[in-house]
């Protein structure tokens, strides 16, 4: 297994939360089960590609469960054109390229009205968000005309993206935020949206692509207000879905894991929410993938992403938990089961991809993600 030393980081000479050998949370013949369960993963989602590249799934949620699927091979270590999948990431990013619109919004659905969820207009700002960031990880890995398409095609997203994060918001404390692409939304945001497109806007300023730090620091200053410090609120976690001041709360291992995570991406890594946020995890029994906790699959991707960066104890005694959960739950062909609720409908592309998301953050392979 391939199994790097925490670096100091984030692009900014930050210092992690904690520093610590990832590889310490589990011993060497469980990590080598990680690796087994990785590369069969891997090879059931290229096995399951379609001809144009699309990883399939419901198409509300393309080009994002494609984006998903290539960084998970890019979390593995393998790279466009080159090696076993190279051709297979090629056609991935090239499938993704090819659903954005003059806008510069990525989708595979045009967003027509808001009307219920899952819809295109609710999901267009996940797919775009999502493919800004897998493909801000490629951009130094693409060469020749595909480099050049995928740097204008960042250039459109991120001036998409700074359209709406500047429309006026109802409340002063949501400015800052994203939520969905239609008008009857834009006057609100929500972490689940908003955390994605900071993690969209630090993967292009790692790519070295203008994304001026207050950009950045205007989503953190909306994310800071999702967190919810109340001990009385504390046994799902410690941030919600959407601001404090709004009744829309929704406090959720999720939503603790994308605050978490945000804020540690965002260079707030001493904000109280990371400590409350590990503790919380610590004291908290890690649910199985046959428990009925809706959003098994996006949670648990939060979680090991967020707990990695903390480190420590925190990832010594929760990704043990993570990992025997997943590795529980995989099919002898290799993939996961589709999740519950709305994770039903997005296919076992979506939830293998983040399966092997949730596995691999010790790998330091994903430029976003290292310590």
């Amino acid at each position: 297994m391939l199994l790097l030393q925490a670096t100091s980081g984030y692009g900014q000479g930050l210092t992690p939360v904690q520093s610590s050998d990832l590889s310490a949370a589990l011993p060497p013949g469980q990590w080598a089960q990680i690796d087994s369960s990785v590369d069969r993963g891997l090879q059931w989602l290229a096995e399951n590609q379609r001809q144009d590249g699309q990883m399939p799934g419901d198409e509300a949620a393309q080009p994002a469960i494609t984006s998903f699927a290539t960084m998970a091979f890019l979390s593995r270590g393998h790279m466009p054109g080159q090696g076993q999948y190279g051709a297979t990431i090629h056609r991935a990013i090239d499938y993704v390229l090819d659903t954005q619109n003059r806008s510069g919004l990525f989708t595979a659905m045009r967003p027509i009205k808001l009307d219920r969820q899952m819809s295109p207009s609710q999901t267009a700002i996940y797919n775009h968000f999502i493919s800004g960031v897998m493909l801000g990880e490629v951009y130094g890995m693409v060469r020749g005309q595909r480099s050049a398409k995928v740097k204008l095609a960042l250039e459109d997203a991120l001036v998409f993206a700074r359209g709406i994060q500047t429309r006026k918001t109802k409340d002063p404390t949501e400015q800052g935020g994203w939520r969905y692409v239609m008008p009857a939304s834009g006057g609100t945001s929500d972490l689940s949206v908003t955390g994605w497109g900071l993690m969209f806007l630090r993967s292009a300023r790692n790519a070295e692509f203008d994304v001026p730090k207050e950009y950045i620091d205007e989503a953190l200053d909306f994310i800071e207000t999702c967190h919810v410090a109340d001990p009385d609120h504390q046994q799902d976690g410690v941030f919600g879905y959407r601001g404090s001041h709004t009744k829309d709360g929704r406090v959720t291992r999720a939503n603790t894991g994308s605050g978490m995570l945000s804020l540690v991406l965002g260079g707030r890594f001493r904000h109280p929410a990371i400590d409350a946020g590990a503790k919380w995890y610590r004291r908290t029994r890690y649910p199985a993938a046959t428990d009925t906790e809706p959003r098994f699959y996006l949670a648990t991707y939060y979680s090991s992403q967020a707990i990695a960066q903390v480190g420590g104890e925190t990832w010594n005694r929760v990704f043990p938990q993570i990992a025997r959960s997943l590795l529980g739950a995989q099919t002898p062909a290799g993939n996961w089961p589709t999740g519950r609720r709305n994770e039903a409908r997005l296919g076992p592309c979506f939830t293998t991809s983040l399966s092997i998301l949730s596995l691999t953050p010790a790998y330091q392979l994903l430029p976003i993600y290292q310590r």
